[in-house]
C-alpha cells in the first residue's frame, strides 16, 4: 500500500511541476520580443494598421554597420497561448519586384541583404495597405 500512495505522491508532483515550468517564449506572439540587429517585426494585427503594420517602419539600416544591407523581417502577427496559437499569414514584395519573401505564415521570418543605398519601399501582396519603407544608407 505504501508503494502505491509513494508512486501516486511522485505522478502529482511531476504533474504539478510540469504545469509551473511553463516560460514564454522568447520572441512571444504579437511583437515585444527580441528584435534582430536591422529587424523589423509585422504586428499583431497587421492587416488592418496601414504603414503601422511594420515596426519599425521606416527602418533606415547602414551598408557600414557590421550586418550591412541586411534586413529582417518576422512574422509576430499570431494570437498565442500555452496551448499554440493562430495567426495571420503575410508576405513581403519589393514595390519594384526586386524582392519578395512568398507566405510568411506566424513565427516565419525572411531575410534579404539590400547592396546599395537609397529607397526600398515594400508592402504585403496579400494585404496591400501594409507598407513599409526600408533606406539604406552608405
Amino acid at each position: 500500500m505504501s508503494r502505491a500512495r509513494f508512486s501516486l505522491s511522485l505522478l502529482a508532483a511531476a504533474t504539478l511541476a510540469g504545469c509551473s515550468n511553463y516560460t514564454s517564449p522568447s520572441n512571444p506572439p504579437g511583437g515585444g520580443g527580441m528584435q534582430a540587429a536591422n529587424g523589423i517585426s509585422i504586428v499583431l494585427g497587421a492587416q488592418s494598421k496601414g504603414t503601422a503594420a511594420f515596426s519599425p517602419n521606416p527602418r533606415t539600416i547602414s551598408l557600414a554597420s557590421a550586418t550591412g544591407g541586411l534586413v529582417i523581417w518576422t512574422n509576430n502577427d499570431q494570437n498565442g497561448g500555452v496551448y499554440g496559437g493562430t495567426g495571420v499569414t503575410h508576405n513581403i514584395t519589393a514595390d519594384n519586384g526586386s524582392f519578395t519573401s512568398g507566405n510568411l505564415l506566424p513565427g516565419a521570418t525572411f531575410e534579404t541583404t539590400l547592396a546599395g543605398p537609397g529607397d526600398y519601399p515594400y508592402h504585403c501582396s496579400i494585404h496591400p495597405t501594409m507598407k513599409g519603407t526600408v533606406t539604406v544608407t552608405p
